[in-house]
């Protein structure tokens, strides 16, 4: 039985270890990730059952020994060497997923190797049932805590899991195998793993919060080679004042390249407000979005690589074949670390959002988190009300703002070498006043305004290729760009470009219209009637047909186990208040008979044939080799036959000789013959 207990503690340790799969790239986890944590596992194994063998005489030496070759193993296994210890630091300072590899790799087998030596040595010396488990329960919470945050375990973790835990448990009983303990044990897994499977998912709370993240507790180190507001270059790269050149392979040559995503504004510059992390890779999953279409591109910085902070691509990217960049977490941003230069070349797969304008007027803007910190000056907020504040909902009032600057407005897009430069409060109301400005200023203007009417929005800067063949094209310094983002509802984060692009203006001139971009969704706009309502969502929708098949059954099933659990506890808990009221009796004669009372409940419940007719004589013959029984017996008597009533002392002897009878009963007992005597109804019946 030991070493069934030191095995099924192992395994229990080894899916312990598993939970970091998320945390490498999800399940099923990375051949290198599987082979790290099952090496460490088996050589904590072997020193596990080795010290089952009479030949070890030294329990400590050898857990001593354990202890230092399983982060052996694992530096062996990831070729790590002493660069370990550096691992659990870069796990959490660094992007998730991380690369299956190198320190972080070597921490991760090293945490689940000890967790299953631990657990292990605890099995072996079969003191306590619960111990064993503990090292594993440590690595999981570990393991969920930097990985839970990306990615949950599949659906058959946790029921194997609650198996192992269950087999352990099992496998702890002192006695040998039975049929009896093989029903208790199947009897547990019946209930336990079921519950885990269709009941754990729909308790309630289960996804009202985000996952902890043990990250937030350590400051990443990294920071970005360039400063904080890029979008101050936007002037000197459209006249070629910074001789930037990138030629572009991609699998949607329309797209354009994002360079960062700007979320704060003080009035005067929008900055990137951001915390960056190591990556490698793999690059952090982008959240649920309505019709992500994925972008591959071969991207290579021709002229101009010392002026690049960060690193173009076509949407959020997934994928990269530039190791060690800083990326943002919640945009997706790669950014070039300090002291590193820009690679030469690089290849990109990216997700962009197409979700066309049908689906924006099926939903509506999410509310901005916080207020603006100030109110903008009365020009602004005077035009957001004349075009804005008459419509009934926020997706109309955006479409309104849109169209009053793309459409309606008079407003023109300034393509001279004149244009004026800036995104402040001052630039957006000599826009207003001029109607003439570049993408700057409009992606400025509209995601101020619709901040201003309490919608979450941003500025990204990046540039719109104009010189394409076939899937090549060829991006300078003068085709950057600015647009702005609005986060809907279920949709995620929607590019919106508010340029007038269709009126292009160069001094007094008008020239040709620019192409608009093409995941831009309002551009099917541009073809629309004049009024503006005409092209908003109607007042009134048809919701789609909600299923509550699903959300009845999970109800039910909730209900049924809170009835069934409440039954079962109501017998606990009807024995302890009899317990208290036999202690408690104002009578002490009654007081010292129920802790009679209560010693043969518990007889009866640990399988002593003990009926309500047995007197004390022929108890004691029937469970004499239980220390204490005869003692009771003889004060009992006392208490009983006594001409006078007793004293307290006397009650409270019985009782203190009562709760020793107890603890040898549970004792002798297994760990599952102890939860059935918990909930034995039987006691009950004699009141």
């Amino acid at each position: 039985m030991k070493a069934l207990r030191v095995l099924t503690a192992a395994a229990l340790g080894w899916l312990a270890g598993l939970a970091f799969g998320p945390v490498f790239g999800g399940f099923p986890a990375p051949a290198a990730f599987m082979v790290a944590i099952s090496a460490t596992t088996a050589a904590a194994t072997l020193v596990a059952l080795l010290s089952l063998t009479a030949a070890w005489r030294a329990p400590m030496l050898l857990s001593l020994s354990g202890a230092i070759a399983v982060p052996a193993v694992a530096a062996a296994v990831t070729g790590t060497g002493a660069d370990i210890v550096r691992g659990p630091a870069q796990l959490l300072t660094g992007a998730l997923p991380a690369e299956p590899s190198g320190p972080p790799l070597a921490a991760a087998a090293a945490v689940t190797g000890w967790a299953v030596l631990l657990g292990g040595l605890l099995a072996r010396s079969g003191r306590n049932s619960v111990a064993p488990g503990l090292p594993p329960l440590a690595c999981l919470l570990a393991a969920l805590a930097l990985g839970a945050s990306i990615a949950s375990p599949p659906g058959w973790y946790a029921p194997l899991c609650v198996a192992a835990v269950i087999v352990l448990l099992g496998a702890a009983a002192r006695p040998a195998v039975s049929l009896r303990r093989l029903a208790g044990v199947a009897t547990m897994a019946a209930v336990a793993i079921p519950a885990t499977v269709f009941i754990g998912p729909a308790a309630p709370g289960t996804h009202l919060r985000s996952p902890a993240d043990a990250r937030t507790l350590v400051a990443p180190p990294v920071q970005p080679r360039n400063g904080v507001s890029p979008l101050q270059q936007y002037l000197a790269l459209r006249n070629g004042d910074i001789p930037l050149k990138v030629a572009v392979e991609s699998s949607r040559p329309r797209e354009r390249l994002r360079l960062v995503t700007l979320t704060r504004f003080d009035g005067t510059f929008w900055t990137v407000a951001a915390e960056y992390r190591r990556a490698g890779t793999h690059l952090p999953p982008p959240p649920a979005q309505g019709d992500p279409v994925r972008v591959t591109q071969k991207i290579t910085i021709e002229a101009g690589q010392e002026y690049l902070g960060w690193l173009p691509t076509a949407g959020r990217p997934t994928r990269t074949s530039a190791n060690g960049m800083a990326v943002d977490e919640g945009t997706g941003d790669l950014a070039v670390p300090k002291g590193t230069a820009p690679p030469a070349s690089y290849s990109a797969s990216s997700v962009v959002n197409a979700a066309g304008l049908a689906r924006l007027r099926a939903t509506e803007p999410v509310a901005a988190p916080a207020q603006p910190a100030s109110a903008p000056p009365p020009l602004i907020r005077n035009f957001v009300k004349r075009v804005a504040a008459s419509e009934s909902s926020a997706s109309r009032r955006l479409i309104a703002l849109y169209v009053a600057f793309t459409r309606n407005g008079g407003f023109a897009y300034d393509i001279g070498k004149d244009a004026a430069g800036g995104h402040g409060y001052v630039q957006i109301q000599r826009l207003l006043k001029t109607k003439r400005g570049t993408s700057e200023q409009y992606a400025s203007a509209f995601a101020v305004m619709a901040a201003y009417l309490g919608m979450d929005a941003r500025v990204v800067m990046g540039f719109a290729p104009r010189a394409r063949s076939g899937s090549s094209s060829v991006v300078q310094g003068r085709d950057v760009d600015a647009w702005a983002e609005i986060r809907f509802a279920g949709l995620g984060w929607v590019p919106i470009d508010p340029s007038p692009r269709d009126n292009q203006v160069e001094g007094r001139t008008h020239t040709r219209a620019m192409e608009r971009p093409a995941d831009d969704p309002f551009t099917a706009l541009a073809d629309a009637p004049d009024d503006p309502r005409q092209n908003a969502a109607p007042k009134t929708q048809e919701r789609p047909p909600v299923h509550k098949d699903g959300n009845y059954l999970a109800l039910t099933l909730i209900v049924i186990v809170a009835i069934a659990l409440a039954s079962m506890l109501s017998i606990p808990a009807a024995k302890t208040i009899r317990r208290f009221r036999r202690r408690h009796d104002r009578s002490a004669r009654r007081a010292a008979l129920g802790a009679w009372w209560e010693t043969r409940d518990r007889l009866r419940e640990a399988g002593y044939t003990v009926t309500g007719s047995a007197t004390c004589g022929e108890v004691v013959l029937l469970a004499s080799h239980v220390p204490g029984v005869r003692a009771l017996a003889a004060l009992v008597d006392t208490a009983a036959y006594a001409p006078e009533q007793p004293s307290p002392d006397l009650s409270a002897d019985a009782w203190r000789t009562a709760r020793e009878i107890r603890g040898h009963l549970h004792s002798a007992m297994p760990v599952h013959h102890r939860l059935r005597a918990a909930f034995d109804p039987r006691p009950l019946r004699r009141l």
